[in-house]
Parts: structure tokens; sequence; C-alpha cells
């Protein structure tokens, strides 16, 4: 399972998280990634099984890294 994880700032200092719905597999929520990005977010997507974050740009490393552990 995986999700998006959207930021962006809405004039204020902070900047304002939020997360999306679980998705079955990694090729659909990558294409969410992608249309949020392009759209302006910053996007990370999560991995429910793992439990971790990983930067949609730095997807392969981070599953590369997370095999050697």
């Amino acid at each position: 399972m995986f999700r998006v994880i959207t930021t962006y700032r809405n004039g204020i200092a902070r900047p304002i998280v939020e997360k999306g719905p679980w998705h079955p597999s990694r090729q659909h929520t990558e294409y969410w990634a992608e249309q949020l990005q392009q759209a302006g977010y910053i996007v990370e997507i999560e991995s429910q099984g793992s439990g971790g974050v990983a930067n949609s740009d730095h997807s392969d490393l981070a599953a590369a890294l997370a095999s050697m552990a």
C-alpha cells in the first residue's frame, strides 16, 4: 500500500502537509504523485509496508537501500 504526501505553503510560515488515500499499487501512486508535482506541490510517496517515506525522485535509491537493510 502506498500514498502520496503533499506539502505546500498557503501564505503562512509553516508548510501544510496533507496525506492522501492509500493505493494498492506503486504505479498508481506514482501517477498521482506526478500529477500533483506538475501542479506545483512538493510530493513524497509513503509505503505502508516499510513505514518509510521516499521522495518520488529518489524512489530507486530508497528501494535499493531498503533491500540492503
